[in-house]
């Protein structure tokens, strides 16, 4: 017996005609076409997950250069100063940076006062707060989140190997550097020459 055969049976009482019989098969057939929207909707939502992997899990806004990409940036910098050759750079981190987002904050209060029997009243007060992040849509239709403030990461300290820097000229123009680009101390900034 098929699964239909056996649907209808359940909904259909032997021996049963008439219209009682038409708004049964009706009922059944609506039944069946539900199951089938839903199992269609379904399929279709974890096909759509599968083919589009989380673009937008990192958001443009958010994006922080890594330290060795800004190390590469920092040494092609630094050989561009005269006298300054095959410059090598190591920072280190002490803050990654952090991005403040925009959110919309609900409040709501509810007060109730109950008296019961004996004359005696209870108040009863209900606060609730929600927080949601405030989310934007960009040109290509990915939702970022608004970012109010971005924090650039701090640095403990920079070194520097470098062609050149034996001369104090040198030296000082690329601790100037440093100092300007990384907003940096002097005694946190340490510039070496290259070995042989």
């Amino acid at each position: 017996m098929s699964f239909l055969e056996r649907l209808k049976k359940m909904f259909m009482s032997p021996g049963e005609g008439g219209a009682g019989s038409k708004y049964n098969s009706r009922l059944l057939l609506l039944l069946l076409l539900g199951v089938a929207l839903i199992t269609f909707n379904s399929y279709l939502s974890c096909s759509n997950d599968r083919a589009a992997p989380m673009e937008h899990a990192a958001p443009p806004a958010m994006e922080v250069v890594p330290p060795d990409v800004q190390e590469q940036e920092l040494a092609a910098l630094l050989n561009q100063i005269r006298g300054v050759n095959n410059a090598a750079v190591r920072l280190t981190l002490e803050d990654s940076g952090r991005a403040e987002l925009a959110y919309d904050r609900e409040q709501t209060r509810r007060q109730t006062v109950e008296q019961d029997s004996g004359g005696g009243t209870r108040e009863i007060i209900e606060d609730t707060s929600r927080l949601t992040h405030v989310i934007l849509r960009d040109a290509q239709g990915r939702e970022v989140p608004l970012v109010v403030r971005e924090n650039q990461p701090r640095y403990r300290g920079v070194l520097v190997v470098a062609d050149g820097v034996e001369d104090p000229a040198v030296r000082a123009s690329v601790v100037e550097a440093l100092r300007a680009v990384l907003n940096l101390p002097y005694h946190r900034i340490t510039v070496l020459p290259r070995g042989n």
